[in-house]
């Protein structure tokens, strides 16, 4: 066979296969979504996986999505297949998990990864989809302490005045006055007075000398009874 004659043969062998391999890359193929709420996860919290599916072929019901978990480290933390509600083409799906209660539970952000797959012819590739969230091993509590500080000030002025006068005023006045007149029908007239006077003031609390009327009456008849004696002598000198 002369080398023109191979070269069509070459050609009419690749051209089939050029036709059929722009068929086989825009056959249909499966589909699948992922989300997760909430996207933060604290100590045992729970969360959901939910998605939507679409079958390449066929209906969707009775298939199933299956859905791993990883930390951020790779390590699986859980697993767990879900089967699609629906009847036609698309369906959907939602799943719980319970956080914690292993040591891939570290703190990070972990990977939700859903794999669907319908196709059964050799060499399909299933469907994925993958979404994330924060874990946090322990719950972190803030308190917050709020001082209150309360001045009282209590004052107390006590004033006490105290005036004490005491006035004692003592007058004692004392007079005392003896008079005698004694006439005698002589060739001469004697008279004699005697007067005494005692006074004592004193602004505190003294003791007067006070002249009884016992005093002054012993007083006056001494006196009388020197004035006769006088008088006697006189008229004895006289006589003789």
């Amino acid at each position: 066979m002369s080398r023109p004659t191979r070269t069509i043969a070459l050609v009419s062998l690749i051209a089939p296969l050029l036709l059929i391999a722009p068929l086989t890359a825009t056959a249909a193929t499966d589909s699948v979504t992922v989300m997760v709420a909430p996207t933060s996860v604290v100590g045992a919290g729970t969360f959901t996986v939910s998605g939507a599916v679409t079958a390449a072929s066929g209906s969707v019901s009775g298939t199933a999505v299956f859905v791993s978990v990883a930390n951020p480290a790779g390590s699986t933390a859980a697993v767990s297949s879900v089967g699609v509600s629906g009847s036609g083409a698309s369906g959907a799906y939602t799943i719980a998990f319970t956080a914690g209660g292993g040591v891939a539970w570290v703190a990070g952000t972990f990977t939700v990864k859903a794999t669907y797959g319908t196709n059964g012819s050799a060499g399909a590739v299933p469907a994925t989809a993958t979404a994330t969230f924060t874990y946090s091993p322990t719950t972190t509590t803030t308190t917050t302490t709020q001082a209150t500080t309360q001045t009282v000030t209590t004052t107390l002025t006590s004033t006490v005045t105290s005036t004490s006068t005491l006035t004692t005023t003592t007058t004692s006045v004392s007079t005392t006055t003896a008079t005698s007149t004694t006439t005698a029908t002589t060739t001469s007239i004697s008279v004699q007075t005697s007067t005494v006077t005692s006074t004592t003031t004193s602004t505190t609390t003294t003791s007067a000398l006070v002249l009884s009327g016992t005093d002054v009456f012993v007083g006056g008849a001494l006196l009388l009874v020197v004035v006769i004696i006088l008088l006697a002598g006189i008229v004895l000198r006289r006589r003789r």
